[in-house]
């Protein structure tokens, strides 16, 4: 499902950081999304969107912008995930037995050793986007295609996403920093 299928509200970057922030503060089950330029989920191919999906009350906010607000982006994620998502330390996940993470986390690590522009989903059980609803679900886009490799669990897969946050935040920083 594209963005454009789901029923949202456009916001600024303030509206979108301080929902989160509400959201965090009362204990909603939330989440965010950030859709790059030439996401499959993007309804406007050629901006970026940063989405604040609600689940306890409904509302998905958007913010479109030609800038990615990547400050704004670790802020929302800690919001949602706690400090310890983004330890910078570029640990690797430990790997599950639940789980077969490391065809994922192998893909994830060759785009950015190749410095090849990637993203990911992190869909949580009951996200519009989530191909498997009712399963945590990670799933990977490189060169705006979906790759071949996904990730789906009964758990939540914090360690998979926090080493996939940290790579993902080191190419974005390395990106915008030069």
């Amino acid at each position: 499902m594209k963005l454009s299928g789901v029923k949202h509200c456009e916001a600024t970057l303030d509206e979108c950081v301080a929902a989160a922030e509400r959201f965090a503060t009362r204990g909603d089950n939330w989440h965010n999304h950030v859709l790059k330029p030439d996401c499959v989920l993007n309804a406007r191919p050629g901006l970026y969107a940063l989405v604040i999906e609600n689940n306890t009350t409904g509302e998905i906010l958007v913010c479109y912008s030609t800038v990615n607000h990547i400050d704004a982006e670790q802020h929302i994620v800690k919001l949602r995930h706690g400090d310890a998502i983004l330890c910078g330390s570029g640990a690797t996940a430990a790997v599950s037995d639940e789980t077969d993470q490391e065809p994922l986390l192998d893909r994830i690590r060759a785009l950015a050793l190749e410095q090849t522009d990637w993203h990911h989903h992190m869909y949580f059980p009951d996200c519009v986007f989530n191909p498997n609803p009712g399963q945590w679900s990670i799933s990977l886009e490189a060169q705006g295609q979906l790759e071949d490799v996904d990730l789906v669990s009964a758990d939540e897969p914090f360690d998979v996403l926090r080493e996939i946050e940290d790579l993902f935040f080191s190419g974005e920083r390395l990106k915008r920093d030069g």
